[in-house]
């Protein structure tokens, strides 16, 4: 029988889920590289809210999406198929790495653009702001 999430202790359930974490990460056998990678892709990944007016974050989420992640996943539960996976990756790989490359340094490039139009746009609005109260001090002379 399961237990109604209402019945469920919340109060230090977060803290021992971190220390039981901790402690598991702490362990020798522990792949921390993996658990590195798969966090730093998660958090590449990850949620935010961006203003739809805001152009320099929309530019810098953009930046961050621009790499093309070219270690392909070989593991697999089935056995043999791990197998056929890296051999297969060990064939491709050279041409994973050219189109990788290129898509990357498109992205980036595309990246870079939206930052430098984010700036000019900032620039052309501060100047639009001034322009606007030199006018109204001229109409109110």
């Amino acid at each position: 029988m399961t237990t109604p999430v209402a019945d469920v202790p919340r109060a230090g359930l977060a803290d021992e889920i971190a220390r039981a974490a901790a402690a598991r990460e702490a362990e020798p056998g522990f792949p921390k590289a993996r658990v590195d990678r798969i966090r730093a892709i998660a958090a590449r990944l990850g949620a935010t809210e961006v203003d739809p007016g805001d152009l320099r974050h929309a530019a810098v989420l953009l930046e961050r999406q621009a790499t093309v992640d070219l270690e392909v996943p070989t593991a697999s539960q089935v056995p043999g198929v791990a197998l056929v996976k890296r051999g297969v990756k060990a064939l491709v790989v050279w041409y994973l790495r050219f189109l990788g490359a290129q898509i990357t340094a498109f992205g980036q490039a595309v990246a870079r653009f939206g930052v430098m139009v984010a700036f000019r746009v900032d620039d052309l609005d501060a100047r639009v702001d001034d322009l606007d109260e030199r006018v109204r001090r001229l109409e109110g002379k």
